[in-house]
């Protein structure tokens, strides 16, 4: 959406005026009943039982008076939509048909482009959503949603679709009606190749991606052959489509993640459907590519929370490490659910229902807790090298969370359960960027180390230190130093215990 440095205040007033923010609130998903001269309904930012939010018609202002948000029509649309304020006044300027003014030409042709690229991404996702509910063709996608567990209405809740064998099914249908090859490629929906152009997706079901306001900007495939590789196929990038950018079905979980303050981040499409389908709203992916800085500051939007939800396998959690990471940068919170063995949340949900999933998220454990207790159970942790990688990868999150108190606790916790100093877990922070200082106690107790420690000592210490954070010089180490030769027989010991975990390999 193009964007502008300024707007006049009195096209702002204007824009206001045309938006009575009745009818917008309930456009948005939020029921209003009047109530006197006011209008009341339950509080779309927190849950609640009884009506405490309630809407001016006369003033154009919300309140609620149970979690104190308020605001106008533009503030709703921030809070409630994520939108920004530019991003809010353009959607409130476009319901009411009011032109907004710009002088830069580039602008008002990149915003023709995208519309024009919208209507055609609409035209697709109709087209081959009618393939898919009445195509003689599509036998076998219906056939394999109906043994997935996937409703009609979910069907139709997702727009779900299917492109035909044929390779220039799509190519043929929007060129008759007018849409051009160009388009079509800039869309990401044909590829232009040597025999001519040709459909993106054929014989997939297609799963509509939508940005934040519900509108279509890229397609997942899912190959209904296994000899049809990829699996799963994503539109390319376009000037709609970035995969940093967007989370696949917020457009329609936002309300609830708002409500409920937390989103569950799952791995698949298929997992959404499901769990939406059994009524859990709260639910995203990230389209099969790890979580942005872009997709950190978009869920922030929302909520300040995020519970991970994967199948048991504890090799994709250390995978999406960096990503959950950018999360915390974010400031937002980290949670971990793991499936029982051998389930994914779609296959649980389906087995179990709905309120077995919630007891999975319920037991939900932060990431530092969830880091050190798979340290515990799947590592030999008293391992030194062991314990230092586990201490390394829980120095990376911590040396990300912003609030002191909660990390000072995440440090007592990861003290008390590791049995390390947390003097080293400072040292490791300063290491990895941590601008704060340590309490002064452990600075009191670190300078009373230092003095009792002899000027070759401190080097030895150093030494040992360097050997636990990067094991791997270990066996280059051991060709050219014998650990014996070490003054203090605590270092000594330490030694020993890296030797020989590097020999066992």
């Amino acid at each position: 959406m193009a964007s502008r440095n300024y707007i006049p205040s009195e096209t702002i007033d204007e824009i206001r005026s045309n938006n009575d923010i009745v009818e917008v609130i309930m456009e948005c998903g939020v029921p209003l009943k009047q109530s006197g001269r006011n209008y009341k309904g339950l509080c779309p930012f927190h849950q609640e039982k009884t009506p405490s939010f309630s809407v001016s018609q006369e003033m154009q202002v919300f309140k609620c008076f149970g979690c104190d948000t308020g605001g106008n029509v533009i503030g709703f649309l921030q809070k409630h939509e994520g939108k920004t304020f530019i991003e809010a006044i353009e959607w409130l300027a476009e319901r009411a048909n009011i032109p907004l003014p710009t002088t830069d030409a580039k602008l008002t042709t990149q915003r023709k482009k995208r519309n024009e690229l919208s209507d055609l991404n609409r035209f697709a996702v109709k087209y081959y959503h009618e393939l898919l509910r009445t195509g003689q063709h599509s036998q076998q996608a219906r056939e394999y949603l109906k043994n997935r567990g996937v409703r009609s209405q979910t069907v139709n809740l997702f727009n779900l679709g299917y492109a035909k064998r044929q390779r220039n099914d799509l190519v043929k249908a929007a060129t008759h009606q007018g849409w051009t090859v160009q388009q079509l490629v800039d869309a990401g929906l044909i590829k232009n190749e040597e025999h001519g152009p040709q459909d993106r997706f054929w014989n997939r079901i297609l799963f509509p991606i939508n940005n934040t306001q519900g509108v279509p900007v890229g397609f997942g495939g899912r190959s209904l052959s296994n000899e049809h590789q990829p699996k799963y196929l994503n539109s390319p990038g376009t000037v709609l489509y970035n995969k940093s950018k967007i989370l696949f079905n917020l457009d329609k979980a936002r309300q609830s993640i708002t409500r409920k303050q937390f989103a569950l981040l799952v791995e698949g499409y298929m997992d959404v459907l499901m769990l939406q389908q059994n009524g859990v709203e709260n639910v995203i992916a990230s389209s099969g590519t790890s979580l942005s800085e872009e997709h950190a500051s978009l869920l922030k939007r929302y909520t300040p929370e995020v519970v991970i939800v994967f199948d048991g396998d504890v090799s994709g959690i250390q995978a999406a490490q960096r990503g959950l990471q950018r999360l915390i940068a974010d400031g937002i919170r980290v949670r971990i659910a793991l499936m029982p063995a051998g389930d994914d949340p779609d296959s649980f949900v389906k087995e179990n229902g709905a309120d077995a999933f919630n007891a999975v998220i319920d037991r939900a454990i932060n990431l530092i807790e969830f880091q050190i207790q798979a340290a515990i159970k799947n590592r030999n942790i008293r391992k030194p090298d062991v314990k230092a990688k586990v201490v390394k990868d829980i120095c990376e999150i911590l040396v990300n969370i912003k609030n002191r108190v909660e990390r000072s606790e995440y440090l007592k916790y990861t003290v008390r359960e590791l049995g390390v100093d947390e003097g080293l877990l400072w040292s490791e922070l300063r290491n990895l960027g941590l601008k704060d200082n340590p309490p002064r106690r452990i600075l009191k107790h670190q300078k009373t180390a230092s003095k009792k420690l002899s000027p070759r000592e401190r080097i030895e210490f150093q030494f040992v230190e360097s050997l636990i954070q990067a094991p791997e010089l270990i066996p280059e180490i051991k060709t050219q130093f014998d650990y014996r030769d070490l003054s203090n027989t605590r270092l000594v010991e330490i030694s020993k215990l890296l030797w020989e975990a590097s020999t066992d390999g």
